[in-house]
């Protein structure tokens, strides 16, 4: 399809009028208060926000609505596949403008973008354990010393998707090497790290 390729895309024509937002799964509302709490200075700010992994674009639209409301914010969003509903839903925060999808493995993305460049990132992907830390090495070149780095699904494991391992031993192989370089500042079903250095 888009293999090899790393390409923004702004399909279809824009809606005289933002509609809602059209959501089939929720695996984000749970998180909400973390991001909240962690994110919150951010808000209004000329932030430079990136994630990797966002299916309909559920985190993006509450990122959009509530921290990237400066005019000078962005968003990079990364996925492998466009989901149908992907570009009505960021339509909907008004902010389409803001955004960039990259159509690719988060691997070639990550390194094409610029370095410490970015206030926040989550790392929502490939749950495989060798794809986790590859992205979390990569990510931590991206962000900014004082960023925020934040990992999903820290205690994920589903039989049915497993067979290559698991977040959990990459995040906490990260935290380990990298331990001078961070301040944890939550761990749960998610872990929030701030950069400290490079």
């Amino acid at each position: 399809m888009l293999a090899g390729k790393i390409r923004s895309l702004f399909a279809g024509k824009q809606a005289d009028s933002p509609s809602s937002p059209v959501f089939q799964e929720d695996w984000f509302s749970e998180n909400e208060e973390s991001f909240e709490q962690l994110l919150g200075d951010l808000a209004g700010q000329p932030c430079q926000l990136l994630e990797i992994g966002t299916h309909e674009g559920r985190c993006a639209v509450w990122l959009l609505e509530n921290i990237a409301t400066h005019p000078g914010a962005r968003l990079d969003s990364i996925d492998v596949e466009l989901q149908p509903s992907f570009w009505s839903n960021i339509q909907s925060t008004g902010a389409r403008d803001k955004v960039t999808l990259h159509l690719d493995i988060s691997a070639r993305v990550l390194r094409k973008l610029p370095l410490w460049a970015f206030d926040f990132a989550y790392i929502d992907g490939s749950h495989w354990t060798i794809d986790v830390l590859e992205d979390a090495v990569l990510v931590f070149r991206l962000v900014k010393p004082g960023g925020i780095i934040a990992f999903d699904d820290y205690e994920w494991d589903d039989p049915e998707f497993n067979e290559h391992g698991v977040p959990k031993p990459a995040i906490d192989a990260f935290l380990n090497l990298y331990r001078e370089k961070l301040e944890i500042l939550t761990i749960g079903s998610q872990v929030w790290v701030k950069k400290l250095s490079d």
